[in-house]
């Protein structure tokens, strides 16, 4: 039987990280199946799921741990199968003029309807003409099926008024 487990993993960035991790993860029969990686700010940081034979659970843990020597530093969690909600996936899009506490505006009204965001990509950077900072942001959500979509998209026009941010909600069914 196979386990799915899911690594987080941070570390000053440095060639060799993911090599050291790939070797590791093979040498307990594992399969490395989906991840996402960055360097941000001088850290890598990463999220991977992985596949390794259950009986090789504890051992591996325990060599994941054994890379806190080396500078890497691994969370692991195992993932256990949630229960599926029917959702429809939307792809959200943001850009204004930055100011604080925009993501936590945008996260409050997903809370609200009980959207999870399944992946989030921000970014502050200066304006082409006018060199004023701007934010961009997008995020891929899951819309549970339950939400009336045209009281969603109303709030959503609310708040990018309040933040002076456009905020465009994309059915990726449509896409």
């Amino acid at each position: 039987m196979r386990c799915s487990l899911v690594l987080g993993v941070m570390a000053d960035d440095r060639p060799g990280i993911i090599e050291t991790m790939s070797k590791l993860i093979s040498s307990f029969g594992g399969e490395w199946t989906d991840s996402k990686m960055i360097t941000m700010g001088g850290k890598f940081s990463g999220i991977l799921l992985v596949e390794i034979p259950c009986r090789e659970k504890p051992s591996f843990v325990d060599a994941m741990d054994s890379l806190k020597m080396r500078g890497v530093n691994v969370v692991v969690e195992e993932v256990l199968q949630p229960q599926e909600k029917e959702y429809r996936e939307f792809y959200l899009e943001m850009i204004g003029h930055d100011r604080p506490g925009i993501i936590r505006e945008i996260t409050k009204l997903l809370a609200k309807y009980e959207i999870n965001m399944m992946s989030l990509e921000s970014r502050i950077e200066s304006a082409a003409m006018s060199g004023e900072t701007m934010f961009i942001g997008s995020t891929l959500v899951h819309v549970p099926s339950s939400v009336d979509l045209q009281l969603l998209e109303s709030d959503f026009e609310g708040l990018a008024n309040e933040l002076l941010v456009d905020i465009k909600l994309l059915d990726m069914a449509l896409l």
